[in-house]
């Protein structure tokens, strides 16, 4: 079914980065986008750029705004690119004329055997590069169908007939590690080691995910005698250290569940993990392997786990009673491994008794019970963190009017609900559905007090936008930390409430200039002042290498004294910050160029 959702501006700006969207938007006013055509759910254009050729943009819509989108040229810097954003926003502008084209599906409905034949023979005997694509998407439609006739037994997934050669990884590991020791432990060689980490614990994953439990375990248990045994290696990489572990540790519980264990090899794993534990204990991590230990220790024939996968009434309180040290990253990984073998009854059992109510609903929406999912969420989800997951599969899944549902639901919960209304706005928006998605703007703009979400409430609050902005920003003078409250202000034209709040919050100086880049006119003196109060330091202390700084803010308290008519005051301030620091030679001719 061909959709035509409505795009707002906010929710473009969403999807990429400021910067982005003020380039796309130039792009947008200079008219570099081509014509447009829209096939089916599928919007194609071009946009002229820097090079010759112009960009092409391919976008994937539904009634929920965008799918998905990609261009042709080479950003790759986070969110969507300038040429994207330029396409959305004259998507967005409803005077422009976008061509309607049958869909592929369309063209090619009518047509039998012989002419599709024809047609994509000659397709390919003018378009060779894609001869190869066709050949492998025809191989993989063959191998399905060919594993889709075997039973079921013969469709896992692959296995390896070889055991995976650990010391080369472990070469690769030790290698990094050499080069990292050779530099200093603060430079950009870390993240280069965090990166190989982050590899080879993917090459893990990669056999967990294809219940290769005997290579996974391999490659893991190497990684960790790696990290762990050379510890001061990592020490000093903080956060991003224990975040690696914390990866380490769910893989190394999943992969412990599939490897078929003996008892004496989880006996053997168990004492294993103790040892590591207790090593990194020394330096005040004592939880590292908390959900691996429980894995090996506790497998799947522990009885209350047993019960509660089936389903039984008293599971879910001996779980709780006797659960193991970290048993929440436990349950995720035994639900993991569930769900990647297909036992859904299980999952669900246990899911449902271990309280994970936001995997326990998004799998009934995976299995085709939306309409219980919704009232499960609905009665059990309790936070908006949790509701936000919900609605997104449901979105997937094209239960729209569900997800608004959850959705709307979702914003009278207790906890942080930016990432929810933000979602829900632009979500809403898109479906016409106004109301709802002004609600959850102001909920959007409560939390979070940001520029982007107050820009997002006008268009939606329409001709209520005067008081309604009046709301907005009484609500906005009263917030004890709202960072981007300057920008507001500045942006509603509010210069004494913007220097009363830089007088207050003492802000980073990049906002102070900001503030007096507005104020030069309408108010030189405090312009003036903050210019002084921002170069002279640089220029008393010597610091050489930050004069340029301190002219710039120079330039801009002439700017201000000129502007109000007061020249003569700028040359006598000047000459006398020559005249005092007539010895610094780097400095003193850019001074002479402002007099």
């Amino acid at each position: 079914m061909t959709t035509h959702p409505k795009l707002t501006e906010a929710a473009i700006r969403s999807l990429t980065t400021a910067q982005s969207f003020e380039r796309g938007m130039d792009y947008y006013r200079a008219d570099a986008v081509c014509e447009m055509q829209r096939r089916g759910n599928t919007l194609l254009a071009e946009v002229e750029g820097n090079s010759y050729e112009p960009y092409q943009i391919i976008i994937e819509l539904d009634m929920g705004g965008v799918v998905d989108a990609d261009c042709t040229c080479p950003y790759e810097r986070g969110g969507f690119c300038k040429h994207i954003v330029a396409i959305l926003l004259s998507y967005a502008d409803e005077s422009n004329e976008i061509t309607q084209r049958p869909t592929v599906d369309a063209l090619l409905a009518d047509l039998d055997r012989d002419r599709l034949l024809n047609l994509l023979t000659n397709l390919l005997n003018n378009h060779s590069e894609l001869i190869d694509w066709v050949e492998g998407q025809l191989n993989a439609y063959h191998q399905q169908a060919k594993a889709m006739a075997l039973p079921a037994s013969t469709t896992k997934p692959r296995q390896r007939h070889t055991p995976i050669d650990t010391a080369i990884l472990r070469r690769q590991l030790q290698n990094r590690k050499r080069h990292h020791s050779e530099r200093d432990f603060y430079n950009m060689s870390s993240s280069a080691l965090m990166a190989t980490l982050g590899e080879v614990l993917e090459q893990a994953r990669e056999f967990v995910e294809s219940s290769d439990g005997r290579n996974g375990l391999a490659i893991i248990q190497m990684l960790a005698e790696e990290t762990v045994e050379d510890w001061f290696e990592y020490d000093h990489e903080g956060d991003s250290m224990i975040s690696f572990l914390e990866l380490l540790d769910q893989c190394l519980a999943e992969v412990l569940l599939i490897a078929d264990l003996s008892p004496a090899e989880r006996k053997t794993w168990s004492a294993r993990l103790e040892a590591w534990q207790g090593s990194l204990g020394e330096y005040s991590i004592d939880e590292a392997f908390n959900a691996a230990i429980g894995a090996a220790e506790y497998g799947w024939d522990y009885l209350p786990l047993q019960r509660a996968m089936q389903g039984q009434p008293s599971s879910r309180n001996s779980l709780e009673a006797d659960a193991p040290p970290n048993a929440d990253s436990l349950t995720m990984a035994r639900l993991n491994v569930l769900e990647r073998q297909g036992r859904t009854d299980e999952f669900l059992n246990l899911s449902e008794a271990e309280g994970q109510t936001e995997r326990h609903a998004t799998m009934l929406v995976r299995i085709g019970r939306a309409e219980e999912a919704l009232r499960y969420g609905l009665k059990h989800l309790s936070s908006p963190e949790e509701i936000i997951g919900l609605a997104k599969v449901l979105r997937e899944h094209d239960h729209l009017d569900s997800a608004l549902q959850i959705g709307a639901h979702g914003l009278g919960l207790k906890g942080h609900k930016t990432s929810l209304a933000c979602w829900l706005r632009d979500f809403a928006a898109a479906q016409g559905k106004d109301d709802l998605a002004l609600k959850a703007a102001l909920a959007a703009f409560d939390e979070s007090s940001t520029l982007v979400d107050y820009l997002a409430v006008e268009p939606l609050a329409g001709g209520d936008w005067p008081s309604v902005k009046r709301q907005l920003l009484a609500q906005l003078a009263i917030k004890e930390y709202a960072y981007e409250r300057i920008d507001i202000y500045l942006h509603e034209g509010m210069i004494e409430e913007a220097i009363k709040a830089v007088e207050q919050e003492q802000p980073y100086y990049g906002t102070v200039e900001k503030v007096v880049d507005a104020a030069l006119e309408s108010h030189p003196d405090w312009a003036f002042e903050q210019c002084r109060q921002q170069a002279e330091p640089i220029i008393e202390k010597g610091q050489s290498r930050r004069y340029h700084h301190a002219v710039r803010w120079l330039e801009k308290a002439r700017t201000a004294l000129v502007t109000a008519g007061r020249e003569q005051h700028w040359r006598i301030y000047c000459q006398n910050l020559i005249d005092k620091h007539y010895r610094k030679y780097s400095l003193v001719p850019s001074l002479k160029r402002l007099l």
